[in-house]
């Protein structure tokens, strides 16, 4: 079915569009999606020249209407988006969640200094640094980006989403997480690496990691989402809205729409395959054009009926790459992942009689056992 919502023009026509794209989203992202497009726009509507933010909208506009005809993993995509599996909200959720949390107390701030002296790598060790009773020395580098972050937690988060990740996740955490080889290495002389050096090697490899990490949701959101892959919570949350009937005018054109609109130009000027590339089943979704081929209208690839149990199942996967972290008084990090099994629904009373003479583990019965059974 082609899009038959007018083309928008005008910057704020567009904007106006990709507003009413965004209500028939599902209730999980659109929140987050609605936001973004009034950030952008406001961040955007004074920059001169227009062009590549208009034309980078239009792309965006037929995106929401692709995922919103129901093309499965475009809708996928922006559940990503809004639950911080990739995109901006992943980087606001890291650096919310994964920060160092600033001492509570005078007895924490002195921990917290004990612990960076003990941890601090004997190849800093300066000519003139003063040694502790650990035999540890106080690092010499300069307060850096590094220090903001939590690096057990993320490092207890990174191993984790290493031992579970699947090949069907946003970001694929590396496996290599040890950083003894880069505090006790040496260069080509044998001698072991500068202070500098070090903490160099060290931010390029949190850089790293931190690039391909799943960030931990609040606990709150954590839980609503798990209450949605349940059922626990309200089952309209797993409907999605029905579009809006489109305005038509009371008296039709005299003039045929198709050859009103039929530009024979573009048909002298570029090859066929050009033309109606926009056409073909697997772009049809995002340009809302049909094609004309005399044994109909192909459908399109990848769009399908949205329903609620397909949006449980959609936010089942999305549950189980998000994870959640809780610490214990005087223990390590924990990182708890959601768990998503997809059961197999009983069958209908009208379907039981294919079954019979079958156990549950698909073994045939013996004839004597399927007429007691029956």
């Amino acid at each position: 079915m082609p899009l038959q919502i007018p083309h928008p023009d005008t910057p704020l026509h567009l904007y106006r569009h990709l507003l009413r794209e965004s209500t028939y989203l599902p209730a999980l992202c659109r929140p987050w999606i609605t936001s973004r497009i009034q950030q952008r726009f406001r961040d955007c509507r004074h920059k001169t020249p227009p062009t590549a933010y208009v034309k980078q909208a239009h792309g965006s506009l037929r995106y929401l209407r692709s995922a919103n005809a129901g093309h499965l993993r475009r809708l996928e995509h922006l559940c990503f988006m809004a639950t911080g599996r990739i995109g901006k909200r992943r980087r606001i959720l890291a650096a919310s969640q994964l920060s160092r949390r600033p001492p509570t107390d005078t007895a924490e701030l002195e921990q917290s200094r004990v612990e960076a002296v003990m941890d601090a790598p004997r190849s800093n060790r300066r000519p003139d640094a003063p040694e502790t009773a650990g035999g540890a020395v106080v690092p010499p580098h300069h307060q850096d980006w590094l220090d903001n972050w939590s690096l057990d937690m993320v490092s207890a988060l990174a191993v984790s989403q290493a031992s579970r990740q699947d090949n069907n996740w946003p970001k694929a955490m590396r496996r290599g997480l040890d950083t003894s080889k880069i505090i006790s290495g040496t260069n080509c002389f044998g001698r072991p690496y500068g202070p500098k050096l070090v903490r160099n090697k060290l931010k390029k490899h949190w850089v790293g990691v931190l690039s391909q990490l799943l960030p931990p949701l609040p606990q709150g959101e954590w839980d609503h989402l798990a209450s949605l892959v349940k059922g626990d919570a309200n089952a309209d949350e797993l409907i999605i809205p029905p579009r809006r009937p489109v305005a038509r005018p009371l008296q039709d054109s005299s003039l045929d729409p198709a050859d009103s609109q039929w530009n024979w130009a573009q048909h002298v000027l570029q090859p066929a395959r050009v033309i109606e590339r926009g056409s073909t089943r697997r772009r049809k979704s995002l340009t809302g054009m049909e094609d004309q081929d005399p044994r109909g209208h192909g459908r399109p690839i990848g769009v399908r009926v949205i329903s609620p149990r397909m949006l449980q199942r959609m936010y089942g996967r999305i549950w189980a790459m998000s994870p959640t972290m809780t610490k214990q008084p005087g223990k390590k990090w924990s990182v708890s992942w959601g768990i998503f099994e997809q059961k197999l629904s009983a069958p209908l009373t009208r379907d039981l009689p294919f079954f019979q003479g079958v156990t549950n583990d698909g073994k045939v019965l013996s004839k004597a056992g399927a007429s007691s059974k029956g």
